[in-house]
């Protein structure tokens, strides 16, 4: 049912009735009678408001406008601003005739929305069309077949070549045209680019250039002579009147110059051949005279119009290589025939020498025998100042020997003699002679003796005099009444002590003597051997070393010329209370024991504070107790500790030179210990075969040590350092020294076979090798710094480093490096000589300083460097 509305205003005035409302909220009419416009489409708009079509919803003043032949807004006006233009395409290709359009919602047939044709009667012309060469204007742009028709050129001589002058633009090529434009003549075929130029005076080529290169060169001759000038010429096709086709006149002036003319010596090129009067046929002869002494020489010569430098017209010099040597000159001795008469040297010669019998062939003359030659007769010498020719031993410069003849012709008989002794002056007339002062005589002089053992040969009460053999214990200390004792020698000397060959069974105390005590025999036949007992916790005591040097006061004494041996160790004591070292059950309840700990130092040298010097001595078989710790008692202990088994340095600046330390124990140190506080030197010189728990060969405790030439060798330690232990601070430096065979435990923790280097201690290696056969480390650490040069590190049994010193450590030789040394309990076999193959020969530090005494590069080693073969 339609509903209608009320006016405005009716519902305004019956809003103030109370009409009542309806349930769905509006006003409850009142007058039933009444009657309400009404929305009939529900588009929003009633008829009095603008709604032109109230029974369509689509069509109200607020609807958009649709080609639909309905006025949708109800401004008045159907399908305005919605229809669109269309054009006919009346050839169909997509482009519409812009004179023929049609308004309409939708494209009419044969229509398109576009009027861009500009020949709706060709289907391919439209814009963006391919121009072709048609009559057309195919891509609609204006112009027609643009860019694809063709400029054509007239070929009037028809060559193929066109005239670029005469331009055809066709599709199509016309008659009598052709495409090319290049023809420089289109008027005779002859002419064209390409040709091959006649001389016909066209430019047959099209290049520019008429006859070009095929007319001929012509000369001007002159003097008519047939050979043209090749400064005047004229190009032409035929020759000219007075040209010719040649150009090798040299002189157009002249008639008898030319290719054809013989050469005379005139200073003209004749026959036109670049030189002047060259095989005239009036030349001379000239011979070479290389050694300009106006002498030619006839072997070499030239013909020529006038002599060339360095010839002449002479052809007899007999030798052209020496000025000297020609038949004006004078004969000397020399091998050359001088005069060039066929005999050279003869004895009229200039300089020809006298000569003297030599009948002994000592190269010296007899001055009563003579001949003058240029060269000695057999049997002749120049020298004429022999004073006995029947001996060949006796000249000026002999050696003078012990034989009662004036050897050297000096004019005195055996002075100085070659086969003399060497005596020593012996001035205080104690029977020994002092170094510095010497003669080498046959027979011993007035006042000198044969032996040089002074040590103040102002003071006749020295040296003191000790022989184990012929001394005595009430001897005087004199040459001829020595003591029997080397201990009462010292006692007694103030300077020094000769001890000859023999053993001195004793233990020997230098007492704070800063005096010389010297073997004069050598350690080889004179030994210190108090052969004293070793030490143990039964009989701590009853040790000692062989020899001391423990005064405390810088003694610096020097020994040489001795073996030392039998000593096992000098001994110090204390006691302390210290916890025990023992579990023992005697022990329950108490952990503090009574220990007292007695340390033994030095079985063959013992030095405390002083400083003494080592030459020549043998440090053998020495040997220490080894470490114990031994409960003695209730609570009661006894320690015992060892160091140095062949030498003890303590507060010491010892020195070592060509010596050996063999043979040796000690748990710490077989051969050397050296501690804290002690600087020591070691040349030239074996630590070798010594045993020890460190340090098998050396053990250093905060020592500084050098060692130069030195061999550590087949020396075994139990723990670590075969070699050389270090520990603490302290510096080991080795230059020019051998590592070889020595040992360390092959179990636990053991390092360093050949040398274990503490973290503290500087560790200086150069020029040195390293060498064995072991399963642990060679060197183990580097200690506290240093430097490793020139060194070689060699395993034969592989590569087992350790340490921060590893395979890096200088070169590794790939074969063993020494000719003869081995661990044979005998180590005064090995010499430490290179094999001739080892890769250590001329491989050490290049300087200079270090060469070997030949001069050579360092040869790394312990027979290496400036001392490397003195000891």
């Amino acid at each position: 049912m339609a509903k209608f509305l009320l006016p405005v205003s009716l519902v305004l005035l019956l809003a103030g009735c109370d009409g009542g409302t309806s349930p769905d909220g509006t006003v409850k009419p009142v007058d039933d009678s009444a009657s309400v416009p009404v929305d009939e489409d529900g588009d929003g708009f009633l008829v009095s408001e603008g709604d032109c079509d109230d029974s369509n919803r689509d069509v109200s003043p607020s609807a958009t406008e649709l080609c639909n032949g309905i006025d949708d807004d109800c401004d008045s006006e159907v399908d305005e601003d919605v229809e669109a233009t269309y054009y006919q395409d009346f050839d169909g290709d997509g482009f519409g005739d812009p004179a023929v359009a049609a308004i309409s919602c939708d494209a009419p047939s044969g229509y398109v929305q576009n009027g861009n044709d500009c020949d709706d009667s060709e289907r391919t012309a439209f814009p963006g069309g391919t121009e072709v060469c048609d009559g057309l204007d195919n891509n609609c742009d204006g112009t027609v077949d643009e860019g694809v028709n063709q400029t054509w050129y007239a070929d009037a001589d028809g060559d193929t070549y066109g005239d670029l002058e005469a331009p055809t633009l066709s599709c199509d090529r016309p008659l009598g045209s052709v495409p090319d434009s290049t023809d420089c003549d289109d008027t005779t075929s002859n002419a064209y680019p390409g040709n091959a130029e006649v001389c016909d005076e066209i430019d047959n080529n099209c290049d520019g250039s008429v006859d070009e290169g095929v007319t001929t060169t012509y000369y001007a001759d002159f003097d008519g002579d047939r050979f043209g000038n090749s400064a005047l010429t004229q190009e032409a096709c035929a020759v000219p009147t007075g040209y010719t086709n040649n150009s090798e006149d040299c002189d157009d002036d002249a008639i008898a110059v030319n290719p054809d003319a013989i050469e005379v010596c005139n200073t003209i090129d004749d026959d036109c051949d670049g030189s002047v009067d060259e095989d005239a046929s009036d030349m001379s002869t000239w011979y070479a005279d290389t050694d300009a002494d106006t002498y030619g020489d006839a072997s070499t010569s030239t013909r020529l119009c006038t002599a060339p430098a360095g010839y002449v017209a002479s052809s007899n010099d007999c030798d052209d290589t020496r000025a000297l040597t020609n038949p004006g000159a004078t004969e000397y001795c020399n091998s050359y025939d001088d005069d060039c008469d066929g005999t050279i040297d003869e004895d009229d010669a200039a300089d020809a020498a006298t000569w003297y019998l030599d009948a002994d062939g000592d190269a010296y003359g007899n001055a009563s025998r003579s001949d003058v030659r240029c060269t000695a007769p057999g049997g002749y010498v120049a020298d004429d100042t022999d004073c006995l020719d029947s001996s060949a031993i006796t000249h000026p410069g002999a050696d003078e020997i012990c034989d009662s003849i004036d050897n050297d012709c000096d004019g005195i008989v055996d002075n100085g003699p070659v086969d003399g002794e060497t005596w020593y002056v012996d001035v205080d007339e104690d029977g020994f002679g002092d170094p510095s002062v010497t003669e080498v005589e046959c027979t011993v002089p007035a006042g000198y003796v044969d032996n040089a053992w002074d040590c103040n040969d102002g003071d006749r009460t020295e040296p003191v005099v000790c022989d184990p053999v012929s001394g005595s214990a009430s001897g005087s200390g004199s040459l001829s009444s020595p003591y029997d004792s080397l201990q009462d020698a010292i006692d007694s000397a103030n300077q020094c002590v000769v001890a000859f060959r023999g053993t001195y069974r004793e233990a020997i105390d230098l007492g704070g003597k800063s005096i010389d005590v010297w073997g004069v025999e050598g350690y080889d036949i004179t030994t210190i051997d108090p052969s004293l007992a070793t030490c143990n916790t039964a009989n701590p005591t009853a040790c000692g070393a062989a020899l001391t040097v423990d005064s405390g006061s810088n003694a610096a004494p020097t020994i040489h010329g001795f073996t030392i041996t039998g000593g096992t160790g000098a001994y110090t004591a204390s006691t302390a209370s210290t916890t025990c070292a023992d579990s023992s059950a005697s022990h329950s309840g108490q952990t503090t024991c009574a220990v007292t700990t007695y340390e033994y130092c030095g079985g063959g040298i013992y030095v405390n504070g002083d400083d003494p010097t080592f030459y020549d001595v043998d440090v053998r078989d020495n040997t220490l107790p080894g470490f114990e710790q031994v409960a003695t008692g209730t609570y009661t202990q006894v320690w015992m500790y060892s160091f140095g088994g062949g030498v003890c340095l303590r507060n010491s600046s010892s020195h070592f030179e060509n010596s050996w330390i063999s043979g040796n124990f000690a748990d710490q140190g077989g051969g050397i210990f050296a501690e804290a506080d002690s600087n020591f030197s070691f040349d030239e010189g074996y630590i070798g075969e010594n045993d020890a728990v460190d340090g098998g060969g050396i053990n250093l405790s905060g020592a500084w040590a050098s060692f130069t030439n030195a061999a550590i060798y087949c020396n075994d330690a139990e723990t670590d350092g075969g070699g050389v232990y270090t520990e603490s601070s302290g510096t080991a430096s080795f230059t020019n020294a051998a590592f070889f065979g020595n040992t360390s435990s092959v179990s636990g923790t053991a390092r360093g076979s050949q040398a274990y280097i503490g973290a503290s201690t500087t560790f200086n290696l150069m020029n040195s090798i390293v060498e064995a056969s072991t399963s642990v480390a060679l060197v183990y650490g580097a200690g506290g710094g240093g430097s490793q040069l020139y060194n070689n590190t060699y395993n034969s049994s592989g590569d087992t480093y350790s340490g921060s010193l590893s395979a890096g450590t200088g070169a590794i030789s790939t074969n063993s490096n020494f000719a003869s040394v081995a661990c044979e309990n005998n180590p005064y076999n090995d010499t430490f000589v290179l094999r001739a193959t080892s890769f250590s020969i001329d491989a050490g530090d290049p300087s200079s300083a270090y060469n070997d005494a030949d001069g050579t590069r360092n040869d790394m080693g312990a027979r290496g460097g400036p001392a490397g073969t003195s000891w």
